[in-house]
């Protein structure tokens, strides 16, 4: 038993000598570390300047986000997208030549109307949708709620009409008979989609009273037409019916039906694009976080993307 305990609890000479010195350097490096802040004087770091340049940094950031100039694509923040919710409007429009008093009913504020009205004057002329998106001035959040309306003109459409004016009238007065009565059988007179009735559908060269039917019980489903080729989301519905009841078509964007999401309930918010499930989020997230600020808020909600915002957001406003 001694033996064990000696061979393990008992140290030989040169093992006595390693500890000595190991407890040696641990009580130096103790040592020093207790007296060396006594001798070493230890550099302050001056943070003044760079304080100074965070600052300065700050307050350009700040600066750009307050500036509304056009050539500058600043990040913006949601609610800042409209310039005066108060008097926003939507309805279709043709971008090239708009007056300016009907950009400012879209809520386009002087400098970003400058801007635009200056590209028209160097000869600028958007031909397509995304054209408009192109423009410094025009913020990601406006032109998404802009573009279910962005409507262009036939311009087949203008230069005929031009032409058969100038073949009918010279001078202020009619040239002959002839002509007169050419015109008049060309003058075709418009349906507007959103107050016809079945009978008035059914005048249209196309449209008997299937897809009568069929069109004012979707219209109604979605709460109005927006756009013509809303009507290729109908039920046998296709391009090659559109294109030849389109001139004989229009559409008053006033009077669609529009849901205040601030104020409605689940079953009011429900309609041909807005499922339960998608109108049950967007009232939950409401109650959750309070009023929407903006439309565009209820891409927050996880079931509205993009394609389902682009759908819904004509008929959706705030209180």
């Amino acid at each position: 038993m001694k033996n064990i305990f000696r061979d393990f609890f008992t140290f030989n000479k040169r093992e006595r000598n390693g500890v000595f010195i190991l407890t040696g350097i641990i009580c130096a490096l103790i040592l020093y570390l207790n007296i060396s802040s006594r001798f070493i004087n230890q550099e302050k770091v001056d943070f003044t300047k760079f304080d100074k340049d965070v600052q300065v940094f700050q307050a350009s950031i700040k600066e750009k986000a307050s500036s509304s100039e056009c050539p500058e694509k600043v990040t913006p923040k949601l609610e800042n997208a409209f310039p005066d919710k108060t008097k926003v409007e939507r309805f279709n429009f043709d971008p090239n030549n708009l007056s300016v008093g009907e950009w400012k009913r879209l809520g386009l504020n002087e400098k970003q109307i400058k801007s635009i009205k200056n590209y028209e004057s160097k000869g600028g002329k958007f031909r397509k949708k995304e054209d408009v998106k192109k423009m410094y001035c025009i913020k990601e959040e406006l032109y998404d709620s802009l573009e279910p309306f962005i409507h262009f003109a036939s311009a087949g459409d203008e230069n005929r009409s031009s032409e058969n004016t100038k073949a009918v009238f010279q001078n202020g007065k009619v040239k002959n008979a002839a002509s007169l009565k050419t015109i008049k059988a060309e003058m075709v007179i418009l349906i507007e989609l959103n107050s016809a009735d079945s009978s008035q559908l059914t005048t249209i060269k196309g449209i008997g009273p299937f897809y009568a039917k069929n069109i004012i019980k979707y219209r109604n489903s979605i709460g109005g037409f927006v756009s013509k080729e809303q009507l290729l989301e109908i039920w046998k519905f296709d391009q090659e019916k559109l294109d030849v009841i389109e001139k004989y078509i229009g559409i008053d964007p006033s009077k669609i039906k529009r849901i205040n999401i601030n104020t409605c309930e689940v079953a009011d918010l429900k309609n041909g694009y807005i499922k339960w499930n998608v109108a049950n989020a967007i009232v939950n997230y409401r109650k959750s976080h309070g009023k929407y600020k903006s439309v565009d808020e209820i891409k927050k909600t996880d079931l509205v993307d993009d394609e389902t915002y682009r759908k819904i957001v004509p008929y959706l406003i705030l209180d």
